[in-house]
C-alpha cells in the first residue's frame, strides 16, 4: 500500500491549532470587526419638530386667566396625503419623492401640523379655549382642515393647497368652509431649511383658517 504525504498545514492554521494562538486570533478578529462597524457608523439622526411660535412672536404679552365658561373650539387632526402622514422628512423631485437619510420628524407629519395651527390659532384668542386635545363637553366649534397637496421641490418651491370647515355645536348657526393656494420660496439646502419653510407654510395656513374662525362669546352660567 502506497502511503500519500499529508498536505501540509498552513501557518495559520497550525497556529490557529493552539488554544493559546486561537484565542488571540479571534480576539483580533473581532476587534477588527468591531473598528470596521464604528468606521462604518452612520452619522447621528437628526429629529425635527415645526415647533412653537419663539416668545417673542407670541402676540398677548400678559394673557388673561382663561375662564371657567370659556369658548372651547376643538380643532381636529389635520388630513394630509398619505405619501407626507409619515416622520419621513421629504422633497420633490419631479414625481419622484426624496426621503432624507439624515432626518425624520419628531412626531407624524399631520400631528405636527395640527399642534402648530392649533397654538397659532389660540394665540390670536386668548379668551378661547382652542385646542387639539379631548374636552370634558362639547366644543362650541369644531375645526377641520384638509391638506390636499403640501410639496417642497428641490428648487425651494413650497406648494400648500388646503380647504376648511368651522363647524358650530348649535345648528342654528351657519357652517363656514374656505380654502387656500399658497406658494413660498425658500432655501433648502438643508434639513432645517425644509422644515423651517413648512413651518412659515403651516402659520400661514393657521392664519387664513384664524380669519374664519368666528369670535364666540363665553357660556352662560
Amino acid at each position: 500500500m502506497i502511503r500519500l504525504p499529508l498536505p501540509r498545514l498552513s501557518a495559520f492554521a497550525e497556529r490557529a491549532r493552539h488554544p493559546v494562538l486561537r484565542a488571540l486570533l479571534l480576539t483580533g478578529l473581532t476587534a477588527g470587526t468591531a473598528f470596521g462597524l464604528v468606521g462604518c457608523a452612520a452619522p447621528p439622526l437628526r429629529l425635527y419638530t415645526l415647533g412653537m411660535p419663539s416668545d417673542e412672536n407670541i402676540r398677548p404679552t400678559n394673557q388673561p386667566s382663561l375662564s371657567s365658561r370659556a369658548a372651547t373650539v376643538a380643532v381636529s387632526t389635520v388630513v394630509i396625503p398619505d405619501y407626507l402622514d409619515s416622520q419621513d422628512m421629504v422633497v420633490r423631485r419631479g414625481e419622484e419623492i426624496v426621503r432624507s437619510p439624515r432626518s425624520r420628524w419628531a412626531t407624524r407629519l399631520s400631528i405636527g401640523i395640527t399642534d402648530l395651527m392649533t397654538n397659532e390659532m389660540a394665540s390670536f384668542h386668548p379668551s378661547m379655549l382652542i385646542t387639539d386635545q379631548p374636552l370634558a363637553d362639547a366644543a362650541m366649534l369644531r375645526v377641520q382642515v384638509d391638506i390636499s397637496r403640501f410639496d417642497v421641490d428641490m428648487n425651494g418651491q413650497a406648494t400648500l393647497d388646503a380647504h376648511w370647515a368651522i363647524l358650530p355645536a348649535d345648528p342654528n348657526k351657519p357652517l363656514i368652509r374656505n380654502r387656500v393656494h399658497l406658494t413660498m420660496t425658500g432655501p433648502v439646502t438643508t434639513d432645517a431649511d425644509v422644515a423651517a419653510l413648512m413651518r412659515k407654510m403651516v402659520i400661514m395656513l393657521a392664519d387664513k383658517v384664524n380669519a374664519d374662525l368666528p369670535v364666540v362669546s363665553a357660556t352662560p352660567k
